[in-house]
């Protein structure tokens, strides 16, 4: 299985108007690994997990989470945001062994 680690799927609503509350959800591929478990073979497999995640909404951040080894697999975000410019929404999140990984999707308003 390739190592996935380092991405994320951002959606947003197909249809965004300015000024509307969207629902925005993030799926981040991790396997937030808590460092409770084994091996067939015994030997621990070491804690290894996300423990920060922001949200920036062009260059305003507004959202920031801070995670322990408690979260599943592959975690969901969700949050709503009131969708009021154009401008990138980008993830960056933070694991346990140094990595900073980051993705970005652009809010644009439907033209009718």
């Amino acid at each position: 299985m390739p190592d996935v680690t380092g991405d994320a799927r951002i959606r947003l609503p197909d249809r965004i108007v300015r000024g509307e509350q969207i629902l925005v959800s993030a799926i981040i591929s991790h396997p937030m690994d808590t460092g409770f478990f084994r091996t067939r073979d015994g030997d621990p497999i070491p804690a290894y997990f996300i423990n920060e995640v922001t949200i920036v909404y062009g260059d305003q951040q507004v959202a920031r989470f801070e995670w322990t080894s408690g979260i599943s697999r592959d975690p969901l975000v969700t949050f709503s945001l009131k969708a009021d410019r154009e401008a990138p929404l980008t993830l960056t999140w933070k694991d346990n062994k140094g990595g900073v990984y980051r993705q970005s999707a652009d809010i644009a308003f439907t033209t009718t």
